[in-house]
């Protein structure tokens, strides 16, 4: 049962709107950095792992680079990621990648309980992309094939998505402004012959990095769900009023600024010299889905760190999602060859 727990909370720390998509996997923070940066992959500091969100972040400064990332998560479920960039003269900068959740061992038992045996859960998917550099303009895709497997009565399923991003960067200036559709994607396959009827968490984000001048640090701003304005929802868990007759009241509608504000995450990028940085993050959205009214913990938050020498880099991050429930998120980024220049 605890297992089965976890399962379900590792399913639903997107902070989703209401439910009701599939895939959501798929959203998941690939690296350290961007979960650090409230699961937003923004411009800035070369992060190979941010093209498994936005493939127009891709450039030169990623050719022959690996990476590898591991979430652990509760009880033995873990996240992790591989990624390998390279810049191909005349083309652009090509990506691969995979991403894989092993839920682990669970129990399989009949309705009265006796235990059958064991079976494993875990689905992932394999993507690719490609960026070009047009001056400050940059454009890249993505695309994507998730699936799912339970080796109980040998469940399958498997899809195809894409993301396309444009980035504006000056890094003269020290902006980045970028626009994101992301998870464009539908089923291609489904054991058991049923409907090919699983919605993908298909969204549209815009983003803005700033690099203040002769300072330590970079301010982010990311504007997510774009394609929709009514982020909040009548909240069941409120207390129930009464009016003078003692009848139950419906609870207020949210407040327009309530939609508004859910829309936003914000980061913080302290760069005090090209070796060490730090991170933190408050995303509005998963702090009002996920903590309780009146909880006082720092859901929403995170924060993390990053060390950075010439072939290799090594970062950390601790994303809260609800009080007890924090993810922890490692990546190393290795650069055997010589860069371009």
């Amino acid at each position: 049962m605890k297992k089965g727990i976890s399962l379900l909370i590792v399913g639903g720390v997107y902070a989703q709107i209401g439910g009701g998509w599939s895939y959501d996997f798929i959203r998941i923070a690939a690296t350290a950095r961007t979960a650090a940066l409230g699961s937003i992959a923004f411009p800035g500091k070369p992060d190979l792992g941010a093209a498994f969100q936005n493939p127009a972040l891709l450039s030169a400064r990623h050719t022959h680079t690996f990476q590898i990332s591991l979430h652990p998560y509760l009880a033995d479920i873990v996240v992790g990621s591989l990624a390998y960039g390279h810049e191909w003269r005349g083309v652009g900068t090509l990506w691969t990648g995979l991403q894989y959740i092993d839920y682990g061992e669970f129990r399989h038992a009949d309705e009265v309980g006796n235990i059958l045996g064991v079976f494993r859960a875990y689905e992932g998917f394999i993507a690719g992309g490609a960026a070009r550099h047009f001056g400050k303009w940059h454009a890249g895709m993505n695309l994507k094939f998730p699936f799912s497997v339970i080796s109980l009565q040998s469940y399958r399923r498997a899809g195809v998505a894409a993301d396309i991003g444009v980035l504006y960067e000056d890094t003269v200036r020290g902006w980045g402004i970028s626009l994101l559709l992301r998870d464009l994607g539908t089923e291609l396959y489904r054991s058991g012959g049923r409907p090919f009827a699983q919605p993908f968490p298909t969204s549209l984000q815009g983003s803005v990095s700033y690099k203040v001048p002769h300072a330590p640090f970079r301010l982010h701003l990311a504007l997510i769900h774009l394609q929709r304005w009514r982020m909040a929802y009548n909240d069941p868990m409120q207390p129930t009023r009464y009016d003078l007759s003692g009848n139950p009241m419906p609870p207020p509608p949210p407040k327009w600024t309530e939609h508004l504000f859910r829309h936003f995450v914000l980061g913080l990028e302290l760069l005090p010299d090209k070796i060490i940085s730090f991170r933190f993050a408050y995303n509005v959205q998963r702090r009002r889905e996920l903590n309780p009214i009146g909880s006082s913990s720092f859901g929403g938050m995170s924060f993390g760190t990053a060390l950075q020498a010439r072939r290799w880099g090594l970062e950390y991050a601790y994303s809260i999602f609800f009080r007890r429930m924090g993810v922890h998120s490692f990546s190393l980024t290795v650069r055997p060859f010589k860069q371009l220049p």
